[in-house]
């Protein structure tokens, strides 16, 4: 026969099992469960970088295409960096269609004045759900507004897209990272 205290104790861990393994991550009470039905593409496997970066300028940052790889179709409610170095900040988050960008941009592009100003110019769908089809790219992809502040300490890591997926809401991180660093100014041809 066990000891009174030892009994106790074995008692006492397996209900504190038990109830830590009902409160996994089932999607209910507006928790998140981790998702896997999204791929990031191309980007997700890159290194994209930009070396003329200037203080006080402000740029645009793509994040990955998506594409659902279940077999479901999803909603996707938003999208954000993970790590934002020293040196930068990021503005705003913006959704925009391949249609109204010619196509997917990927990479760093220079906001406001100066810029080419066909992402502050594009339609914002940031806020609006993006229903995505079974084993489907979506048309619309995430993009970072971020302006530099002062030499950069790292680089943008680790995109987090959240979505729905029937009556469950996911979260899944994809890999990206983007370098920003100063150096001499692009020069404008034109």
């Amino acid at each position: 026969m066990l000891p009174r205290r030892l009994l106790s104790s074995i008692v006492a861990v397996a209900l504190a099992t038990a109830f830590l393994t009902s409160c996994g991550n089932a999607g209910t009470d507006g928790q998140e469960s981790q998702g896997k039905a999204l791929d990031g593409g191309m980007q997700s496997q890159a290194e994209l970088g930009f070396e003329h970066a200037q203080i006080g300028q402000e740029y645009w940052v793509s994040l990955p295409e998506t594409t659902n790889v279940s077999s479901s179709p999803l909603t996707i409610l938003n999208a954000e960096i993970t790590h934002v170095p020293k040196g930068l900040e990021v503005l705003e988050y913006k959704a925009v269609s391949e249609k109204d960008t010619d196509g997917h941009a990927m990479g760093v592009g220079l906001a406001g004045e100066g810029g080419t100003g066909e992402m502050d110019h594009a339609r914002d769908h940031a806020g609006r759900p993006i229903a995505v089809k079974p084993n489907s790219a979506a048309d619309i992809y995430y993009l970072a507004r971020v302006k530099v502040t002062a030499p950069v300490r790292g680089d943008l890591t680790g995109c987090r897209y959240r979505y729905r997926q029937g009556t469950v809401e996911y979260r899944q991180d994809l890999r990206c990272v983007t370098q920003i660093r100063l150096g001499e100014p692009l020069k404008n041809s034109g």
